[in-house]
């Protein structure tokens, strides 16, 4: 039958202008079956029940009845599993009755695409208002809709294979009846596993839904089942983890621009406090996403032949936007050893990982403290240029180029991503922060105007911040051991290495300071600094370290104020002293203003706490004041405290899912 209809061009027949509310333009034309978006033509066979489902289906469409026309097709479905017509015309019916067709699609992609400036920031179908009941209705028959797609086309015997290390199982009873065309399912399939590519990771329990109760369909009556480990593990949070997922999703996203991605703004802890989290959310993106490449490429040459080109092409930028931001994300996998982003001195991704603490905390890894009174005199003197003497710096491939990848070196070509010639690949990333950061220098000094516009025209389009292979850490380095660029950074909001890219593997080896909340000095270069040791003691079982085991521990929800490290502590020194008294016990943060980590923590405190200390917003001075300060203890250690010894931020945390020190994590010592 004839389907698949959208823009009206001359010489359209009668059933294309009736149809010209469709997902997809003209592209039906050449297609030898109905499909998702396009109505359905009228059958005669009213014999067999389940031809009679479809026909009542299809009266209902014409009737734009959207919702009965899905329960019919979901009865028909039921009866005849092998039926391809009810699977692809129930997602008809759910398409229609959501109210989602190719144009509202492409809408939302061109919204976002920020091309002329106006645009979106953010993704498509999310933003700051967006709530659980609108991006579930998204969701749901994109899902569902994927879901029948793939029965049609999932052999009963065969997996199908998928680049990028992704398949397809089969799922036994497959609608194989062969009354649509392979063709129609993959082009529709292409295009709704992108949005689902999207959004799947927020749908936790898998029910084809993001609601606000997560597990039902595991534990549908709510009982004892609810602490199980099969439903823990799915819905972390509780009945509200769907929820609270995706108001993280929104604070991911919320400041991408989809056409020119970068990690300003984007920072893998609002995926979840367990950074363990991440590679899960990253396989729900990227399975989808891959699969929908695979099932456009099989059908992009027949829609070029017949004369589609520019629906093709639309198709192809909707289809890499999600793919942009899927291997974007893709750079923060977590704790895997692997050279997830690619700086890797040695180009194998294996390398060893890297041991590396930041003993003069400026949020970069200093290469040689021996070095800077020769090379870096008369570049340095206000805060932006005192990081000339970081790995990466632009000043500093200035000053030391024999220690760099130049982009035309064989070592970088022989990486997989220097073939990405798109504006978002991987060495455009890395040329474009380096240029951000070499025109946020001051002219002081040897740095001058003319410098600065060398950096930006000739030093970071040369240079990668990636070093040569047969560099080695220098005598007295933030640098310690291990291949550079292998889990070199930490959790800390920082681009440590200034290769565009930060929070990636995130994860320093174990003993160390992996998430830069450590109290380390100059004085300790090429030392192993202890590990903090310290243990709830009896009647203060809080999971963090008291501050003075001879008081009693207050009750909820102030068992965490006299904790080291804990927000809710900083927040009591803000409300009574201020920022002299919370100087006295905690190190400022770099930069100005508060830490936007701190102030989403406060954010996720417990209501009744924010009440009883009459705090409202993140906004309130206290709070403020609070985030002006880190986590890391800098007075003596308190002589009755639960920390007994060693340097406190290093490895002080047990694998018990508590955020120990306050520092906004669940990080330090899981594996």
């Amino acid at each position: 039958m004839m389907a698949r209809i959208g823009a009206l061009r001359p010489g359209f027949t009668a059933l294309t202008a009736a149809a010209a509310a469709g997902f997809i333009s003209a592209a039906a034309l050449w297609l030898s079956a109905c499909n998702v978006f396009a109505p359905l033509a009228a059958d005669g066979d009213k014999d067999l029940t389940y031809r009679g489902l479809i026909l009542k289906g299809n009266a209902a469409i014409n009737e734009e009845e959207y919702a009965d026309a899905e329960t019919y097709f979901a009865r028909a479905k039921a009866l005849n599993p092998k039926g391809s017509e009810a699977y692809l015309y129930h997602s008809k019916a759910l398409v229609s009755l959501y109210k989602i067709d190719y144009n509202s699609l492409n809408d939302e992609f061109n919204a976002r695409r920020n091309k002329d400036g106006t645009g979106k920031k953010g993704i498509p179908f999310v933003d700051s208002g967006t709530t659980l009941a609108k991006i579930d209705s998204t969701y749901y028959p994109v899902a569902q809709s994927v879901e029948n797609l793939e029965h049609i086309l999932r052999h009963s015997r065969d997996t199908v294979l998928i680049p990028g290390g992704y398949k397809l199982l089969p799922d036994g009873d497959t609608a194989g009846d062969g009354k649509v065309s392979e063709g129609v399912a993959r082009l529709d399939l292409g295009i709704l596993q992108t949005i689902k590519g999207m959004l799947g990771p927020l749908d936790l329990d898998g029910n084809n839904h993001i609601d606000d109760a997560c597990g039902l369909n595991l534990c549908p009556d709510k009982g004892p089942c609810l602490q199980s480990a099969a439903y823990l593990k799915k819905c972390k949070e509780g009945l509200a983890s769907e929820i609270n997922g995706f108001e993280r999703f929104k604070q991911l996203t919320r400041s991408l621009d989809i056409n020119d991605l970068d990690t300003k703004d984007l920072r893998a802890r609002n995926v979840s406090s367990n950074p363990n989290d991440i590679n899960d959310f990253l396989d729900k993106m990227q399975g989808p996403i891959a699969s929908s490449s695979f099932n456009l490429d099989s059908v992009t040459g027949a829609m070029n032949s017949h004369g589609e080109a520019a629906l093709s092409g639309q198709l192809s930028e909707i289809v890499s936007n999600v793919s942009d931001l899927s291997n974007f994300l893709s750079y923060m996998r977590f704790n895997d050893n692997l050279d997830n982003d690619y700086d890797d001195q040695d180009s194998s991704g294996k390398g060893t990982r890297m041991v590396w603490h930041d003993y003069d905390k400026d949020g970069g890894i200093h290469y040689d403290y021996d070095d800077d009174a020769v090379t870096l005199a008369g570049y340095t003197g206000t805060p932006r240029n005192n990081e000339a003497h970081n790995i990466g710096h632009p000043l500093h491939r200035m000053l030391h180029p024999e220690l760099y990848v130049r982009f035309t070196d064989s070592s970088w070509a022989k990486r997989p991503i220097s073939k990405d010639a798109s504006k978002n690949a991987r060495g455009a990333t890395m040329i474009k922060h380096c240029q951000d950061a070499a025109k946020t220098l001051n002219v002081d000094g040897k740095v001058t105007d003319i410098v600065i516009a060398n950096l930006v025209a000739k030093t970071c389009s040369t240079y990668t911040s990636i070093l040569k292979s047969t560099v080695r850490p220098p005598a007295r380095s933030d640098w310690q051991s291990g291949t550079f660029g292998v889990d070199e950074e930490m959790i800390d909001e920082r681009d440590n290495d200034y290769d565009g890219i930060k929070d990636e593997d995130a994860r320093n080896a174990p003993g160390m300071d992996d998430d830069d909340d450590a109290l380390l000095s100059v004085s300790m270069i090429g030392t192993s600094p202890a590990p903090m040791v310290w243990a709830d003691v009896p009647g203060h079982a809080n999971k963090c370290p008291e501050i003075d085991t001879t008081k009693a521990m207050l009750p909820p929800p102030f068992a965490k104020q006299f904790c080291i490290g804990s927000l809710e502590h900083r927040i009591y020194l803000a409300q009574h002293g201020g920022r002299d008294t919370l100087a006295v016990y905690y190190s400022r943060f770099l930069g100005e203003g508060p830490s936007k980590n701190c102030l989403e923590d406060f954010d996720k405190l417990d209501p009744a706490f924010k009440a009883a200390v009459g705090l409202k917003t993140s906004t309130d001075d206290a709070v403020l004041d609070a985030c002006q300060f880190k986590h890391i203890w800098k007075a003596p250690r308190p002589v009755h405290s639960e920390w007994t010894s060693g340097v406190f931020g290093i490895d002080e945390e047990l694998p018990d899912g508590v955020d120990n020190d306050g520092d906004g994590w669940i990080d330090e010592d899981l594996k």
